[in-house]
């Protein structure tokens, strides 16, 4: 699976690929994450994924964490 980013002119520019785990990781948590802000989540963790390069599971996880940041509810502990 490809994530894409929009270049300037928002045609679809560049892609990360992703390993079969790694789209796991991305798919789940998105799964947890309002239709309406998936769009959002996934433009983030694309961007942070291109800027690290290359990336193992593990890296896609953090960025998973991050980009979530905001678009779920957390309830207070």
């Amino acid at each position: 699976m490809a994530l894409l980013e929009p270049s300037a002119c928002g045609i679809m520019a560049r892609m990360v690929s992703l390993t079969d785990n790694q789209l796991k990781i991305i798919t789940d948590a998105a799964r947890t994450i309002p239709m309406k802000r998936r769009d959002i989540f996934l433009q983030r963790a694309g961007a942070m994924l291109r800027m690290r390069g290359r990336f193992t599971d593990s890296d896609v996880a953090d960025v998973v964490k991050l980009a979530m940041a905001g678009l779920v509810h957390q309830p207070a502990a």
